[in-house]
């Protein structure tokens, strides 16, 4: 990676270990994965992390990286990019907390603060070594498929990237999909690698993936099916309204709350059919953790922090679309990534900052026919 790049980098790390100090609220980020009928597959995932001033970038087939080491220096792992892909950065740096490749892979990290503790760093190891924030961009750039992700995951050393004097670390873990519906996740728990298939498909914070697969034993009377009712002392008790089945579904902001509303949401929707069809039910179901701005706050040393949903993405992991929104702008906008990469020689940031755009339709009205 060239040195003015490394050196952006790390300052973009700075900031959000800097923003994650400052911000302890900062961990409500979701995701999930959808299957349509025809074999369409679609991710979708929220950013809750103020300040992070993303974009999309586009990386090109051989652009190079060096993985990043515990001291700060660019000495790492040394690789080129194989696959092109497009993600959101942090602070225009290609470097990205989630993403989708040319192959249909996609990788995102979600903050997981309590229960990580990446792999303990060995000088003689450093050409294998990588930050864990830049395990992404890695993978991104390196793999296909989840059966690629598995085998790569043995090879690379990930460490925990320069820690700032405040005392942040960025604990992430990953979530990570191809284009055949396959799902893992990917966590590092007292310095050992932890690969867990996902066929559910969701993930959330903390804790680990391990507990919210066990904690969904206490949802296990949850359906989309209404209730009969029931008579009691020959009193007949019916439900006052549609969604009785669901009564009990979390709906608070936590993490485990969110796993739960995910998983039950995401699995008990009607398949639809077309990946257009999927990428407007992925929406749909995502909305549900949407976090209103002071919705989910946090008292701190320098006043009240307001928890929000920063920016939304939907992928297409079929065609090759990669759809966001934004907290100011809920239209929602998307890269073809084939187009985004076509004659790309460079990293390349596309702006999400596109103000919100309403159109206004009041002179399209027809007289309704008698």
């Amino acid at each position: 990676m060239p040195r003015r790049i490394a050196a952006a980098c790390l300052l973009a790390v700075s900031l959000a270990a800097s923003v994650l100090v400052g911000t302890q609220p900062a961990r409500s980020c979701t995701s999930i994965r959808m299957k349509t009928s025809d074999g369409a597959v679609i991710y979708a995932r929220t950013m809750e992390f103020a300040n992070f001033k993303s974009g999309v970038a586009v990386v090109p087939k051989g652009y190079k990286y060096q993985g990043t080491l515990p001291d700060g220096s660019s000495k790492g792992l040394k690789w080129a990019v194989k696959y092109g892909f497009v993600g959101m950065n942090v602070e225009g740096v290609p470097v990205v907390t989630d993403g989708m490749n040319e192959k249909g892979l996609v990788v995102g990290s979600l903050y997981i603060p309590g229960y990580v503790k990446y792999q303990p760093y060995t000088p003689l190891k450093a050409s294998s070594t990588i930050a864990q924030f830049e395990v992404n961009t890695w993978l991104l750039s390196t793999c296909a498929t989840v059966e690629d992700v598995r085998k790569a995951m043995a090879t690379v050393r990930v460490c925990q990237g320069p820690m700032q004097p405040t005392g942040g670390a960025i604990p992430l873990h990953f979530t990570v999909h191809d284009a055949s519906g396959k799902s893992l996740v990917v966590e590092y728990v007292d310095g050992q690698l932890k690969l867990h298939d996902n066929p559910i498909g969701v993930l959330t914070n903390s804790p680990n993936f391990d507990w919210m697969l066990t904690n969904l034993s206490n949802y296990v009377n949850l359906s989309p099916d209404n209730a009969n009712g029931m008579t009691v002392a020959g009193v007949n008790i019916l439900p006052f309204s549609q969604g009785s089945g669901l009564l009990g579904l979390p709906g608070d902001f936590t993490s485990p709350s969110r796993f739960v509303r995910m998983v039950a949401l995401s699995q008990s929707t009607e398949p639809v059919k077309s990946a257009d069809e999927g990428v407007s039910l992925a929406m749909t179901v995502i909305n549900n953790v949407d976090i209103p701005i002071g919705a989910v706050r946090q008292k701190t040393d320098t006043g009240v922090v307001l928890e929000v949903t920063d920016w939304t993405v939907v992928a297409d992991l079929a065609n090759k679309r990669y759809f966001f929104r934004t907290y100011a702008n809920k239209n929602w906008q998307q890269v073809n990534l084939a187009k985004a990469l076509a004659g790309a020689k460079t990293a390349m940031t596309i702006s999400i900052d596109a103000p919100a755009d309403y159109p206004e339709i009041s002179g399209q009205a027809k007289p309704i026919a008698p």
